[in-house]
Order: structure tokens, then C-alpha cells, then sequence
């Protein structure tokens, strides 16, 4: 008698369990059919649109699957909390509903997150677009100043403005999200680019301003050097040959607009209050003023050279004469071009010195040992001139 009590027992717990598991597994089923329906008309819909194309470009991952497939699970999970509900396992429940909870509850903040950086996106997208067709205008200032660079300049403003708007709209995203960890130093850093944005865009006018009026002034007195004949001067006195296609007004006039492109750089480096910077700039100014002078010393000096043994070598027998005077000019001015750039000016006094020795030594070496019947002629005919005078 126990054994059919053991099986009566059986079955009417069967009896009792039986509808709820049917009733779980239908619901189960016609849950996980609602899931796919949800996947499917979701990936359908965001595809039809290419939100993600016009948002995010061409990406290696699909984001419209990513998307249709999330709905999918969190209609699952839901659909499997019911379920073990049904089957009574409330207990084991709720850790996961606590969690499906919290996760439910992030939706709204996620969803207001992406609403700020979507409309900060298309604002700072519109405004970017604008100064885009501002860039007609700058076409139109750079062909009356001879500012060629309009294209670069207009693209580098748009992403600045673009940066400028995008970045504070994720922030705020960010803060829609209430994740302090990462919100609060981002705010902070924000703040401080905010307050250095009016220095920034200060410094890029006046590095702007100064290029762009550098390229006119240059243009300028390239124009006039031409045309006051600078070019055909130093062609005739062979003071300043480089190659054909660069003259002497061109190289000025690069020269010119390098120096004041150079203060520009300097005087928006000043604003942004970078000291050590600016120091370290204003010593490469004053060693590059410095050593341009030393050049012009040394083009002087080279002129001033070959002059001097033009004029001495127009008869063969003071070639001679002639080279070591060059020699000697070309010595003299290259050690005052040297000690104008202030480099080692000890050293310089020594090899100056050497020069002129060797030069000296030169000379007496050769009347001394290899001229002395040209050095004997000289002397007979000075002797004779005195003779007949």
C-alpha cells in the first residue's frame, strides 16, 4: 500500500505542476517569437534609414545588427525572469531583477545622453558648415593679397569650431549619465579649455594677422628691390649668385617674411602665457639676428675680396700678390662674421691669428727660398727708378 500512496503523491503534484510548466514553456515560446519579431523589425528600420552611414560613416562593425540584437536580449531576459516566476523560483530572482532594475532605470539617462551629443553633433556639424561657405569670402581676401593657402586655412577653422562645439555637447552627455567618476575630471578639463579658448583663438589672429600681412610686406619689397634694379646691381658686382631662379630681392624678401611671421609666433606664444617658451623663442630670434648679420658680413666680405683681387691680377705677375690679399680680406671678414654670431670667440681669435702667421710665413717662405732672383729683379728695378729720379 505504500508504494501506490508514493505514486498517487506523484501524481497529483504532477497534476498540481504540470499547467504551471505548459503555461511557462508557451509563455517562454511566444516570448522568444516576440524577441525575433522585435530583432528583425528593428535591424529593418534602422537600416532603412542609414542613421548610422550618415552619423558614423563607414564603420567595420554593423551597428544596426548591434543594436536589433540588444533589444533581442533584453526582451529575453525579461521574458526568462516571467518564466522562472511562473515556475515559482522568486528567490533565486532577485539579484537579476535588482540588476534588470538598475539597467531599465540607465535606459532613459543613456537615451537623453545620446539626444546631447546627436543635437551637439549636428550643431557643431551646421556651424562648421557655415564657415565652410564663409571660406568664398577668405578665396576673395587671399587673391587680393596674394594668399594662396585659403583651402588649408578654411579646413582648419572648421575643425576648430567643430571641436569646440562637439566636445562640451559629450561632456554634457556625460553628465546625463550621473557617472561622477568620469564626469567630474571631464568638466574640469573642459573649464580649463574653456577659459584658454579666447587666448587660443587670440594667439591664432595674431599669428594669422601676421602671416598674412608678412606675405603682402614681403611681396611688397620684393616688387620694389626688382624694380629699383637690386637684381641686375648685385648680377654686375657678383655679390649675391645662388642659382638662376633666386635673386637677391627673393631672398630678402623670404628673409623679411620668416622674421615677421617669427614675432606673430612669438607675440601669440606670449598670450598663451607659455614663459619658458617664449624665453627659449626670443633667444633663437636674437641668435638668428645674430647670425643673418654674420652672413652679411661674410657676402660683404667676399665682395669685397673679389674686387680687391680683380684689380690686383690684372697683370699675371701679381696673381700671386692677388690670391694672398684675397685670401687674407676673406680671413679678416670671416672671423668678424664669426665673432657677430658669437660663436667661440676665443677659438676664433686663435685661427685668425694662425691665418695671418701662415699667410706671413707664406710669403717669406717664398721670396725666402723659392723667389729670391724674382725677389733680386725687384729690388734692381726699384733701385733704378730711384736712380733716375
Amino acid at each position: 500500500m505504500v508504494f501506490p500512496d508514493y505514486l498517487q503523491t506523484l501524481i497529483n503534484s504532477l497534476h498540481e505542476i504540470m499547467p504551471g510548466v505548459l503555461g511557462a514553456l508557451v509563455v517562454f515560446i511566444v516570448g522568444w517569437l516576440i524577441a525575433v519579431v522585435i530583432r528583425r523589425v528593428v535591424h529593418g528600420l534602422m537600416k532603412k534609414t542609414d542613421w548610422d552611414e550618415r552619423l558614423l560613416g563607414n564603420t567595420i562593425v554593423d551597428t544596426n545588427k548591434f543594436l536589433a540584437n540588444l533589444a533581442y536580449y533584453i526582451f529575453m531576459v525579461i521574458n526568462l525572469l516571467i518564466v522562472l516566476e511562473m515556475l515559482g523560483f522568486s528567490y533565486v530572482l532577485d539579484p537579476i531583477r535588482n540588476m534588470l532594475d538598475e539597467f531599465l532605470s540607465f535606459i532613459p539617462k543613456i537615451v537623453a545622453a545620446g539626444a546631447v551629443v546627436f543635437i551637439g553633433y549636428i550643431l557643431a556639424k551646421f556651424v562648421s558648415n557655415l564657415v565652410k561657405m564663409a571660406g568664398s569670402f577668405l578665396d576673395r581676401l587671399g587673391d587680393q593679397i596674394g594668399f594662396k593657402e585659403t583651402d588649408k586655412l578654411v579646413y582648419f577653422l572648421q575643425q576648430i569650431v567643430f571641436i569646440a562645439i562637439f566636445i562640451p555637447a559629450i561632456i554634457q552627455g556625460l553628465n546625463a549619465l550621473e557617472l561622477d567618476a568620469i564626469t567630474t575630471p571631464a568638466n574640469n578639463i573642459l573649464h580649463k579649455l574653456m577659459d584658454a579658448v579666447p587666448h587660443i583663438i587670440g594667439a591664432g589672429l595674431i599669428m594669422t594677422i601676421f602671416f598674412i600681412g608678412g606675405k603682402f610686406i614681403a611681396t611688397f619689397i620684393n616688387d620694389l628691390l626688382v624694380n629699383i634694379g637690386v637684381d641686375k646691381l648685385s648680377k654686375q658686382l657678383h655679390l649675391f649668385i645662388i642659382s638662376d631662379d633666386q635673386s637677391l630681392s627673393k631672398v630678402i624678401s623670404h628673409v623679411l617674411h620668416f622674421f615677421i611671421v617669427f614675432f606673430g609666433v612669438i607675440s601669440g606664444v606670449e598670450l598663451l602665457g607659455m614663459d619658458r617658451l617664449t624665453e627659449v623663442m626670443h633667444n633663437i630670434l636674437n641668435l638668428s639676428g645674430d647670425i643673418l648679420f654674420g652672413l652679411v658680413v661674410m657676402v660683404l666680405g667676399n665682395f669685397v675680396a673679389s674686387v680687391v683681387y680683380g684689380s690686383m691680377s690684372k697683370k699675371k705677375e701679381n696673381e700671386f700678390a692677388a690670391g694672398v690679399a684675397r685670401m687674407a680680406i676673406i680671413g679678416l671678414f670671416l672671423a668678424i662674421a664669426l665673432r657677430t654670431m658669437g660663436i667661440a670667440n676665443s677659438i676664433i681669435d686663435l685661427a685668425f691669428g694662425l691665418t695671418l702667421g701662415s699667410l706671413a710665413v707664406t710669403v717669406a717662405l717664398a721670396y725666402g727660398l723659392g723667389g729670391r732672383e724674382a725677389a733680386g729683379k725687384h729690388m734692381e728695378q726699384i733701385l733704378k727708378k730711384f736712380r733716375k729720379d
